[in-house]
């Protein structure tokens, strides 16, 4: 099976890339990000296409100056998100039931109980590294952005 096949449907690996967005989400804001985040975080995150503006960006750039210097990241995201709201459902649940994630009674996502590996991210091959490492950058990004829907909004997306 070819990777982007696989990590795009697989819930085992969408949750890894959610365990990592919320770790750093919650690293810089001290806060759970709101579970609508991750139907916005993880689609990006796995998206191959956007490889080119992480890499010329680090973990301080932020996501509003990385959203103007690649405006193009906007085009087509409702598709994207449409696409993948039964990725990201199916990451939800997974992690969920093995308890790698947990809700928090405000709507929030966090961390479960179950302490996700660190030594596999060293381990995976390249394509699916740099996936995990986006949902790490996403969620330092929209740590320090501000609410779910200033970040939204930042992107375009209105209710």
């Amino acid at each position: 099976m070819a990777y982007d096949l696989f990590a795009e449907s697989n819930p085992a690996f969408g949750t890894f890339g959610l365990v990592g967005f919320c770790q750093k989400y919650h690293a810089v804001s001290k806060r759970s990000p709101e579970l609508a985040l991750a139907y916005l975080a993880l689609p990006l995150a796995l998206s191959d296409d956007l490889e080119t503006s992480f890499e010329e960006t680090a973990a301080t750039t932020g996501l509003l100056s990385w959203l103007n210097r690649y405006p193009d990241v906007r085009l087509g995201l409702g598709a994207r998100l449409d696409a993948s709201k039964d990725i990201v459902s199916a990451a939800v649940r997974f992690g969920l039931s093995t308890k790698a994630l947990s809700f928090n009674s405000d709507g929030t996502i966090c961390l479960g109980t179950r302490k996700a590996p660190k030594a596999p991210i060293a381990d995976l091959p390249e394509k699916p590294k740099r996936a995990v490492k986006r949902a790490e950058r996403l969620g330092t990004w929209m740590g320090k952005a501000g609410s779910a829907g200033t970040i939204f909004s930042a992107f375009g997306v209105t209710p």
